[in-house]
């Protein structure tokens, strides 16, 4: 069920994540700056695939899209949940197994030897 909480969910500060198949989705409300400075809220909706948490997920294989925290923002970050699964279905059936892949971790930072 590819669907996001009514608006009042997140206008109380809730964080969603679910998934469909091997697709993991999660929308985080926030604010960000506008362009006169003021404070806007928006909806933050992150995508990435399985088997791992986003944290623990090769950050190229994550899509983000920040949108307002409106109902016409809820419903753009509806169907974009909804266009991404089903423009391809394949790669969401097809994640490796939790027991057959390693979670990423990022790079070690190099030492500068002075």
């Amino acid at each position: 069920m590819l669907d996001l909480p009514r608006l009042l969910y997140f206008k109380n500060k809730n964080t969603y994540s679910a998934n469909q198949a091997e697709m993991r989705y999660r929308a985080i409300p926030g604010k960000q700056k506008a362009e006169d400075g003021t404070d806007q809220p928006v909806l933050t909706v992150d995508i990435w695939p399985g088997p791992w948490t986003i944290e623990y997920t090769d950050p190229a294989l994550r899509a983000r899209q920040i949108y307002p925290l409106t109902e016409e923002g809820l419903q753009a970050a509806r169907d974009w949940i909804r266009q991404t699964y089903e423009s391809d279905p394949d790669r969401w059936a097809s994640a490796p197994s939790i027991l057959d892949c390693e979670p990423w971790t990022p790079p070690k930072e190099e030492e500068n030897e002075e």
